[in-house]
């Protein structure tokens, strides 16, 4: 009983300031993925076929964008050590080797997304879908830029614990990027009428105004624009974000892959996809937050070298992501009529969002556990851990069942829900594993 009382007052002592300092992230995650979802209201009424094209050019670029993304994970880690220790010089140099590396990634990964525009059509998708999602992925490329951007500098800010500035600047980009939607995609307030392109335009409006003002506020809170290259800041950049970009492709791209699985099932299949998949997107936003959070935290604790601090704050953070999780996935369970019923689809596509909506709320407790403990073991300095977990849970398991139940027992759409469910299972417990023997690790540190 004495062990579970020190667990449970840990957890309480810890949950306070992680909660503090993953709210705002969670909010501003939240508001990134309110964008996905306006374009989705938006673009519903056009019918089964736009929804699903633009669902098609989004899996398409949300691959790409995690790579990017993945390779700037290593910021929190390097700026939240040195913020730990009171070296702000170097968190100056990871805040410009950040901004240098998001440029030098975007180029090649727009230049990617431009030639897989043109060759949609041979992944098998339906073939109504082709046009639509090519033409929006060509225009969705350019945003990647500024995103990147953006994530470099809210990065570091985290790790300073700077966390509001970057969440109002994304609540107020949802207004931007809402009105943009109402001109473009309908040809209101004197804009042409564009379709699902407009909406694509929308989102690069959006993207380049977060992207503008993260970098001001960034001048003003004293991290200096110095361009250059430093090959020291530079090396464990890439040294942590390698394999972080690469899990993040192994997880993005089994469910990216799994929406190009669903076009072959039809236009309505695709979109009740596109729609649960915005929704099972915007509440793992919340643990995403938490796991940034406990990065930020266990980082600035072994900068300050106090092992056992690092251990509590980040078995707080899976606590919570896992909590908020298992509400989450009883809410989805519960609404899963009212939310289909909210995007405008036609009967067949809210019946079959109805059962990937059920699919959804089964994994979201696992969901939950893989992200923030990805996050508080990216906080230690492993990266690759995770990156092996999602090869082998996603590639491993989670594919090959998916594709099993939908092919081959006949279950289709609900089948690649199941096989999702299974890859999340699998990373969940084999990161779960690492992390208690990182535990372990720590707790020795603190002893020694």
């Amino acid at each position: 009983m004495s062990a579970l009382r020190r667990i449970r007052d840990d957890l309480a002592h810890e949950w306070a300031p992680t909660l503090r300092l993953a709210g705002p992230v969670a909010l501003g995650q939240v508001g990134l993925m309110l964008m996905g979802i306006v374009d989705t209201l938006f673009v519903g009424p056009l019918g089964g076929v736009a929804l699903g094209s633009i669902g098609v050019a989004v899996a398409v670029y949300s691959l790409a964008l995690l790579v990017g993304i993945g390779t700037l994970l290593g910021l929190d880690r390097v700026a939240a050590v040195a913020h730990g220790a009171g070296r702000r010089e170097e968190i100056n140099l990871a805040y410009n080797q950040g901004l240098l590396l998001a440029v030098t990634v975007s180029v090649p990964l727009i230049a990617v997304l431009q030639l897989a525009a043109g060759h949609l059509a041979r992944a098998g998708i339906d073939p109504s879908l082709v046009p639509g999602a090519s033409a929006a992925l060509r225009v969705l490329s350019w945003s990647l830029l500024p995103t990147l951007l953006f994530q470099a500098a809210r990065q570091t800010l985290q790790a300073l614990h700077d966390t509001r500035a970057a969440a109002l600047i994304t609540i107020a980009a949802n207004v931007v990027n809402a009105v943009a939607n109402y001109a473009l995609v309908y040809g209101h307030l004197g804009a042409p009428r564009m379709g699902i392109v407009g909406s694509a335009w929308a989102t690069n409006l959006a993207r380049l105004f977060m992207a503008v003002l993260v970098l001001a506020w960034s001048a003003r809170q004293g991290l200096r624009f110095a361009p250059g290259f430093h090959s020291a800041t530079m090396r464990e950049l890439l040294r942590l974000g390698i394999p972080a970009s690469v899990q993040l492709f192994f997880e993005g791209g089994v469910f990216s892959l799994s929406t190009v699985l669903m076009a072959r099932f039809g236009a309505s299949a695709a979109a009740a996809h596109q729609v649960v998949m915005q929704i099972a997107s915007f509440t793992f936003m919340v643990p995403l937050g938490v796991s940034i959070a406990g990065a930020v935290r266990v980082g600035n604790a072994l900068g300050r070298d106090d092992p056992d601090a690092a251990r509590r704050a980040g078995s707080s953070a899976v606590t919570l992501a896992a909590v908020f999780m298992v509400f989450s996935g009883v809410a989805l369970l519960l609404g899963a009529t009212a939310i289909s019923q909210g995007f405008h689809l036609d009967p067949e596509s809210a019946g079959l969002a109805r059962r990937f909506l059920v699919c959804a709320a089964f994994f979201q407790l696992f969901d939950g556990m893989q992200i923030s403990l990805s996050g508080v073991l990216r906080g230690t300095g492993d990266t690759v851990a995770s990156m092996v977990a999602n090869l082998v849970g996603h590639w491993g398991v989670g594919l090959p069942v998916g594709c099993l139940l939908a092919f081959s027992f006949g279950l289709r759409g609900v089948g690649l829900w199941l096989g999702l469910a299974a890859g999340l299972f699998a990373v969940a417990m084999t990161l779960l594993v690492v992390w208690r023997r990182r535990i372990r690790e720590l707790a020795e540190r603190e002893a020694g």
